[in-house]
């Protein structure tokens, strides 16, 4: 069962975890013409894309967990940095 709700906005979608907002996510294209979504706190040019809609809101619940984590524990933003680069996806576990 998926845990995300996704409420249409004008923009794309607003994820809900458990009642709360965590972000919103907007349907993009490539450039091979696939359909995929961004995040809408993602504004560089060439933001990253994820290949659908649960995708993208398991990011924004990485980065939600991640804000939370570090406003209780009052990491400094070196910190915050540091434990988020620790949790990225990586393509390869041999590393």
């Amino acid at each position: 069962m998926n845990a995300y709700k996704f409420q249409p906005r004008d923009t794309g979608y607003e994820v809900i975890l458990k009642g709360k907002s965590i972000g919103t996510i907007i349907p993009k294209q490539e450039p091979s013409g696939r359909h995929c979504f961004v995040l809408g706190c993602d504004t560089r040019d060439d933001a990253r894309t994820y290949r659908g809609k649960i995708l993208a809101a398991e990011a924004l619940a990485a980065i939600d967990k991640l804000k939370q984590q570090s406003k209780k524990e009052k990491w400094s933003v070196e910190s915050l940095i540091v434990n988020a680069w620790d949790g990225r996806p990586r393509a390869s576990e041999q590393w």
